[in-house]
């Protein structure tokens, strides 16, 4: 069965053009211009990036699998949904940097499934992008602490990336705030690939300290009320008088996913911190700031489904439009990272592929092809998600 573009639905250079050109009005604007001009008139978030709804999803991001209905079975459309989370600091320094992740979207989502053999190539892309700002910038002028998209698949990925209002320019308090959206991907994330022992990822890029401690007030006020409830609905157990600290928070994000943290600057009081938080191996440096950042996390998703090497990285990356010598820089910067560490995972090279049949969308596992009928119906709609 062939199934139709609209099914398989993924990023490419019309849907994301199209978006590109609503967001910027042509080029006349920046893509977060709306959203920004949103806050400043006080009418807050758009709910798909309020970290507390929308209302009919509540505060939890899934990453779920794509079907189709084909007779009394269920279709795999795009192999097994793989979460990408990236938590981007924007205030002060780090201003532009939705904007430089909007600029390079296309061409990150390239490097991740196009080629000979596409890093996610056996996965099912999905795609969420957070911000992340300081308290107190946000008190007096209505700034939100965190925005956080949905994970998404083709021109959504775009367009909720648009959605997310930089901080801009900041206080200078000497700290920021991503305490919070690493809360979020810890306990308020929900990705199938983790069924199967496998790991999403997690990247938080930032040039400052964080504060350690986690306020349960403000846990409320970014993620709702029933903050806890939710929390507790997604599997995890949290005691309000006994909240996780950053560490604990980024021990339980590391269970389930591949997380790194990116460092713009060698402010050496920085890095201690957050590679006490992270450990060495998953803190990577940014000597030149965030303008290639999207080579960086390829590489490191490569090297860490063993797609990529040390020795072919370098190409990789040159073959995506990446100059030679900040080739040469990303791979030396991402050369202490556990290589291969998704290929230890339990299930690595069992998971389901795309067109695999399953009698439900619940189902951990597709229907043996012995007890698939050769004759199958017609699909009847369009793709369904789990």
């Amino acid at each position: 069965m062939t199934l139709s573009a609209e099914e398989k639905e993924n990023l490419n250079r019309e849907n994301y053009r199209r978006a590109k050109e609503r967001a910027t009005r042509g080029g006349s604007q920046k893509a977060t211009h709306e959203a920004e001009e949103k806050i400043k008139q006080k009418q807050g978030l758009d709910p798909n990036v309020d970290p507390s709804g929308p209302p009919h999803l509540g505060p939890v991001r899934r990453s779920l699998p794509r079907f189709v209905r084909q007779g009394d079975l269920w279709l795999l459309t795009n192999g097994i949904a793989m979460a990408e989370e990236t938590l981007l600091d924007t205030t002060g320094s780090m201003q532009d940097n939705v904007d430089l992740a909007f600029s390079a979207l296309l061409g990150s989502y390239e490097m991740l499934t196009t080629g000979p053999e596409p890093i996610f190539g056996r996965y099912d892309l999905q795609i969420a992008t957070a911000i992340f700002n300081d308290i107190h910038d946000n008190i007096d002028d209505g700034k939100v602490v965190l925005a956080r998209s949905q994970f998404e698949m083709a021109e959504k990925i775009a367009v909720q990336m648009t959605l997310l209002p930089p901080g801009r320019n900041g206080k200078g308090n000497g700290k920021e705030d991503p305490q919070f959206g690493l809360f979020g991907a810890a306990y308020l994330t929900s990705a199938s690939i983790n069924r199967y022992g496998l790991k999403y990822y997690h990247y938080t890029v930032s040039d400052e300290p964080v504060c350690e401690n986690i306020d349960l007030m403000w846990l409320k006020k970014i993620f709702g009320k029933d903050v806890l409830e939710r929390v507790s609905e997604n599997g995890y157990d949290i005691d309000g008088k006994n909240i996780p600290d950053v560490a604990k928070v980024i021990m339980d994000l590391q269970k389930n996913a591949h997380a790194f943290f990116f460092q713009v600057d060698g402010r050496q009081d920085v890095t201690r911190q957050w590679t006490d938080l992270y450990g060495a191996d998953h803190v990577v440096m940014l000597p030149d700031g965030t303008q290639y950042f999207h080579g960086y996390k390829a590489v490191v998703a490569g090297l860490t489904e063993g797609v990529l090497d040390l020795s072919s990285a370098e190409d990789f990356l040159c073959e995506h439009k990446i100059p030679k010598d900040d080739a040469k820089k990303i791979v030396r910067a991402v050369a202490h990272i556990p290589i291969g560490a998704q290929t230890l995972c339990p299930n690595f090279s069992k998971i389901p592929k795309a067109g695999d049949l399953f009698r439900e969308k619940t189902d951990l596992w597709p229907v043996d092809p012995s007890e698939v009928a050769t004759e199958t119906s017609e699909v009847a709609g369009g793709p369904a998600w789990l």
